[in-house]
């Protein structure tokens, strides 16, 4: 009898252990991110934010074909890269801004309001820099961060980011020599 009791503590112990780890709880309660995490999920989630709303603009806006091309390309991949990390966010229970920042939000009205060859320019030159720095926020989260979950988010990320990267430099090749 007296075997008996350890072994059902030890049964009860593990049950408890398994219900918390499926119970849907907060990853937060389960386990703390640094905030490098936290910081590189916000901002990489207001990035992709930015980048839908400029892809949207480029398919209304664009003068060329390859800038509407592009802009849709970034529709797509930004959605589903944003569907990931959220999903990762939610998991470790950190909460997302709803919107992109007061300065991605400024440079989208600026793209906004040009029109034609002007547009374009502005526009694949603005989403350079912006993949740019989202392969830079990337890197260091990728050099600093600390959960292997927001790791894999930026891990997952960065090739997609850089194809897009490449394909807006040639287009801004392409454009400079129409208009050279």
């Amino acid at each position: 009898m007296s075997l008996r009791v350890p072994f059902v503590g030890i049964a009860t112990a593990a049950v408890v252990v398994l219900l918390l780890l499926v119970s849907g709880l907060p990853a937060s309660a389960k386990m703390e991110i640094s905030e490098q995490d936290r910081h590189f999920l916000r901002q990489a989630h207001q990035g992709n934010l930015a980048e839908i709303a400029a892809g949207k603009t480029a398919q209304d806006k664009g003068e060329s074909d390859t800038v509407r091309s592009i802009g849709a390309i970034l529709v797509a991949d930004h959605t589903k890269l944003d569907t990931s990390l959220k999903r990762t966010a939610r998991r470790l229970g950190v909460s997302l801004p709803s919107e992109p920042s007061a300065e991605q939000k400024a440079e989208h009205e600026r793209l906004a309001s040009l029109s034609g060859s002007a547009f374009d320019r502005a526009w694949i030159t603005a989403m350079i820099e912006g993949h740019r720095g989202a392969l830079g926020l990337g890197r260091q989260e990728l050099q600093t961060g600390s959960s292997p979950d927001v790791k894999g988010v930026a891990e997952s990320s960065a090739p997609v980011i850089q194809g897009h990267l490449d394909r807006l430099l040639r287009a801004q090749g392409h454009l400079a020599g129409q208009t050279g």
